[in-house]
């Protein structure tokens, strides 16, 4: 079995017709057939049922479809990736990165592809979540590593989660919950709340945000809701309110509060960090970096 043999089965799969991917290969449809049939006998089965001219996949071609495609693609990424380290690949990643994931598997994505590619310069600059987006769109970036929210949308792009993250609670020390080892929703029906949250304009429900657990009388305690979690923080220990934040913006503050952390029972529901990029004409260096996320 070889490459060529299987991308002459995608190909035929695809088109169903022998004679289309002898064209896209620009050989004869003897030559097409005689490599179909030898990666027939060699897996002793008929992949292609073939009558009056037409070809449609067998039960044994559908059952190697998938592992077909996967075989060729891991073969041109293998191909890619030898010659770009070869010829030293040069060029521009510019990369953004929401404010608070820095203790994340982030960072040693970062390096493990600075390892293997050190020709390819990295931009990389950190934002919270609405300037990542708008910036993305403006085409300020190859690629963000961004909240998962419904008022951030993207259009021509791809979304990948690559991240769920519980919540927590964050209060001042001598808050009646910083002693608990874990909070229950209803304990939160007396509370200002404060989120950290992309804040909806006045065309947009309240209901957009990301906090679907929180139920409507919990939703009139909301007394803030901001992008900036340093904020969020001073606020709790100014005693201004308690915050919902999820795991990764406190995992190390990036400022010096006293604050207790506890973690919030919200079932199943988790925080979600995506990646996003370009769906078509995307920066060639990025097929390399994907690799890696």
């Amino acid at each position: 079995m070889t490459i060529r043999q299987l991308e002459y089965f995608l190909t035929a799969a695809q088109t169903l017709s022998f004679t289309k991917t002898a064209h896209q290969f620009f050989i004869s449809q003897s030559a097409v057939t005689q490599q179909i049939r030898a990666l027939e006998n060699e897996f002793d089965a008929e992949l292609f049922l073939r009558s009056n001219n037409r070809i449609r996949l067998t039960p044994a071609g559908e059952a190697l479809l998938k592992d077909a495609e996967m075989i060729v693609s891991k073969y041109h990424d293998a191909v890619a990736r030898v010659r770009a380290a070869r010829d030293g690949m040069s060029g521009t990643l510019r990369i953004g990165y929401l404010q608070g994931i820095e203790m994340s598997r982030f960072p040693g994505i970062i390096q493990e592809f600075r390892a293997e590619y050190p020709g390819i310069h990295i931009e990389l600059n950190r934002g919270n979540a609405v300037n990542l987006h708008d910036d993305y769109r403006n085409g300020r970036y190859d690629i963000i590593f961004n909240v998962q929210n419904p008022l951030l949308r993207y259009s021509d792009s791809v979304s990948r989660v690559i991240g769920e993250y519980p919540f927590y609670v964050a209060v001042p020390p001598d808050h009646y919950l910083s002693g608990m080892r874990k909070v229950e929703l209803n304990q939160l029906q007396y509370e200002k709340l404060i989120l950290h949250d992309v804040k909806p304009d006045a065309s947009e429900s309240t209901r957009t945000y990301s906090y679907p657990f929180l139920d409507d009388n919990m939703m009139k305690n909301i007394i803030s809701v901001t992008d900036d979690v340093e904020s969020i923080l001073i606020s709790v220990a100014a005693g201004i309110g308690i915050a919902v934040v999820p795991e990764f913006d406190i995992l190390k503050p990036q400022i010096n509060v006293n604050l207790a952390y506890v973690l919030l029972d919200t079932g199943d529901y988790r925080k979600k960090l995506e990646v996003v990029y370009p769906e078509k004409d995307a920066n060639p260096m990025l097929k390399f970096f994907l690799d890696k996320v």
